[in-house]
């Protein structure tokens, strides 16, 4: 599967799930499939990183293009999410670019500190331990998505496609099964420590409760690593039209939604 459906799919499904929020009473069958969107925009951020990050321009003008996406998304996403207290709801949250952009800082850190290809010491551990932790409370200090818990997905994404690629760059070396159960590890480290997050750390059945209550959302994320283990590694298009379109997307479906809101 390669990157242009991936990017077809991760659209859509955050189009479905902002459609059902604002148009729909029952917005929640719609709102499941946003658990695939998200995953996969997390997967495609870390995978992202290995087709620029070793030649410097490129590097530069894919940071540049998160940054200015980053600004330019965060009153659309304002606009949709608190179109009803815009004024004073505002800071309560931030859209996910900020999410994905601190990580792909931070992936360029871990690059930095233990490059592709170099083993991994204990020391290293440790200070990617503390770096990735110290950034994930500053997503949660910043009230952006979902607090600290979704970045992590992003590193462990990285993690993933640092050793699941081969040494061509282009394709896996691994067995589908492989990878298919390699990402449901994935997701249920990530799952575990959301829903323990969820129910404040402290209460056992609290995060039973949530378990329970939010058990679409394990099933819509076993869907979201089927689908990721089949990606093959290639971006699959070559078209500035629809790379721009992609990139302009979440701030664009945003802005439609909240005119189309005041509209009505």
């Amino acid at each position: 599967m390669t990157g242009f459906i991936l990017r077809i799919i991760a659209m859509s499904t955050m189009l479905l799930d902002h459609i059902g929020w604002n148009f729909i009473d029952n917005p929640m069958l719609l709102t499941w499939l946003w658990r695939i969107a998200f995953p996969i925009y997390a997967f495609l951020i870390a995978e992202s990183f290995f087709f620029v990050f070793k030649e410097k321009r490129r590097y530069l003008k894919y940071l540049s293009m998160l940054i200015i996406l980053a600004i330019i998304a965060e009153p659309c996403y304002d606009l949709l999410e608190f179109w009803k207290n815009i004024t004073t709801n505002f800071m309560e949250s931030q859209s996910v670019i900020i999410t994905l952009l601190l990580w792909f800082l931070w992936i360029t850190l871990t690059e930095s500190l233990v490059p592709y290809g170099s083993k991994i010491k204990i020391k290293d551990i440790v200070v990617l331990s503390c770096t990735y932790l110290l950034i994930a409370f500053t997503n949660y200090k910043m009230w952006a998505n979902f607090n600290m818990v979704w970045p992590l997905l992003v590193i462990a994404f990285y993690w993933y496609i640092r050793y699941a690629r081969n040494t061509d760059k282009t394709a896996n070396k691994r067995s589908w099964w492989k990878r298919f159960l390699t990402l449901l590890l994935i997701f249920a480290i990530y799952l575990t420590i959301y829903f323990r997050v969820r129910s404040n750390f402290w209460s056992l059945s609290q995060w039973l409760e949530q378990i329970q209550n939010y058990y679409p959302w394990i099933i819509w994320h076993v869907l979201a690593a089927l689908i990721l283990s089949f990606s093959n590694w290639k971006l699959w298009y070559h078209e500035k039209r629809f790379k721009w379109f992609y990139v302009s997307f979440y701030p664009l479906h945003a802005l439609i939604i909240w005119i189309i809101i005041s509209l009505i």
